[in-house]
């Protein structure tokens, strides 16, 4: 019986003799990394979020009804102004044609009965002559000679699709209003094609825009909004090429914000400027950063450093005895990681970090 009470007691009085010498044993020294202080530089950026776009857009339609029956351009072809891109030509049916051929008929005969006046051959061209003079009846066998040459160049037109008048070229091929990359092409050969009028935009061909001086369009939260202006420099990133920075400048800052996830951002525009040989395609995601603000050659710490008592921001140093001591100091720009410290420290300084923070 009393050996099983010396077995109960036992552990009970190891585990309070082991209580006491934690107790009364003396702290251990914590540990200190040294970091030592330097000069260097600190900026601050504001960040826009966006895609990359060609500075304008051209969607193509034609001004004549139609199908398809060329196509002369390719994806992402650079076209200039005037050059060919499609050619619609209208539906020609058995009616149009003949409808076509009896107006040629008739201007023809037009232009016969109006010769016949003009050289007086019957009774009513010899009175007309002789009232109207003969300036008069030339004029009226020009009219007619212009409706039978226009007859026959709509006729022309009709079957070969081309015809020249007076030098001009008239055709149906619809093409580029301005330079720029095809950036889209929807037209395939035989597609029915609505014309643009005033009562609609029509069919839609293709889309041409100029990739060769691209634009980011984004927005920018109103905090960084304000620190923005017009001509700043600034590098754009691209999602699909991470490694490639472009540079950039500021085109333009909304004076109008909109209300995104309850915070209010502001459109902002960037001119790009690629390297030559560069691919780029419209709609790649980017990300523009813009240098607000910049200092250099001032002393640069970590901000894990810093700790505030009533507002005084002071860190950890060696002091002159090597033992740890605050020192107060005045803060200046911080991009979140680095800060730079105005007054307080030197570069002969020590900061101490404890390894248990």
């Amino acid at each position: 019986m009393r050996s099983l009470v010396l077995l109960l007691i036992l552990p009970l009085v190891l585990l309070a003799a082991v209580g006491a010498w934690w107790a009364l044993a003396p702290a251990p020294e914590p540990s200190w990394r040294e970091l030592p202080v330097t000069r260097g530089e600190v900026s601050r950026d504001a960040v826009a979020v966006g895609r990359l776009e060609p500075i304008f857009e051209i969607p193509v339609t034609a001004t004549n009804g139609g199908v398809v029956t060329q196509v002369f351009v390719e994806l992402g072809q650079w076209v200039e102004v005037g050059d060919p891109l499609l050619e619609v030509r209208p539906v020609l049916t058995d009616r149009q044609r003949l409808s076509a051929e009896r107006q040629l008929a008739a201007a023809r005969e037009a232009e016969l009965a109006a010769e016949e006046l003009r050289a007086g051959e019957n009774l009513m061209g010899g009175f007309m002559r002789m009232f109207q003079g003969d300036k008069s009846m030339e004029r009226l066998r020009e009219a007619a000679a212009r409706g039978r040459s226009s007859a026959e160049e709509q006729l022309q037109l009709l079957l070969d699709g081309r015809v020249e008048v007076e030098g001009h070229v008239i055709d149906w091929v619809v093409r580029a209003q301005a330079a720029g990359h095809v950036l889209e092409l929807k037209a395939e050969l035989g597609m029915p094609v609505v014309p643009a009028s005033e009562f609609g935009a029509g069919t839609e061909l293709c889309v041409l825009g100029d990739l060769a001086h691209p634009v980011f369009r984004g927005t920018v939260d109103e905090l960084d909004a304000g620190r923005l202006r017009e001509g700043m420099a600034a590098r754009v990133t691209l999602g699909a090429l991470p490694e490639v920075e472009l540079p950039a400048q500021v085109l333009e800052i909304s004076l109008r914000g909109d209300r995104q996830d309850s915070t209010v951002v502001f459109p902002i525009e960037l001119q790009v400027q690629p390297p030559p040989g560069l691919v780029l395609r419209s709609g790649y995601s980017a990300v523009a950063r813009v240098r607000t603000q910049q200092v250099s050659g001032e002393i640069v710490i970590p901000e894990r450093l810093i700790r505030f008592v009533e507002g005084q921001a002071r860190v950890r140093v060696r002091g002159a005895d090597g033992a740890p001591s605050w020192r107060d100091i005045e803060l200046g720009l911080g991009d979140g990681l680095q800060i730079a410290v105005t007054s307080g420290l030197d570069t002969q300084d020590v900061l101490l970090e404890s390894a248990a923070d």
